[in-house]
């Protein structure tokens, strides 16, 4: 299906109800849109995912761990330990 959309002042576009109702979209889903290298936009329904998907999109999106500075830290407490 191809519908033609008009963009809004503030960029908003609006979903036709029969592609709204033909994809179950309500309020507050999240949509991705990704922007293809000749100028096509594509716009997709963010399925959520199993809580397997969860648990990974939560450890990337975690800050990068310093393996570094946590090693150091367990050798301060070891030394503190062992006095």
């Amino acid at each position: 299906m191809t519908d033609t959309l008009r963009l809004g002042k503030k960029g908003q576009v609006t979903i036709p109800k029969k592609i709204r109702d033909i994809d179950n979209l309500r309020e507050n889903d999240t949509l991705v849109v990704t922007h293809m290298p000749g100028g096509e936009i594509m716009l997709r329904k963010k399925v959520i995912g199993t809580p397997e998907d969860m648990m990974l999109d939560a450890i990337r999106k975690a800050p990068d761990f310093n393996f570094e500075k946590a090693w150091r830290e367990v050798l301060e407490d070891r030394k503190r330990e062992r006095s």
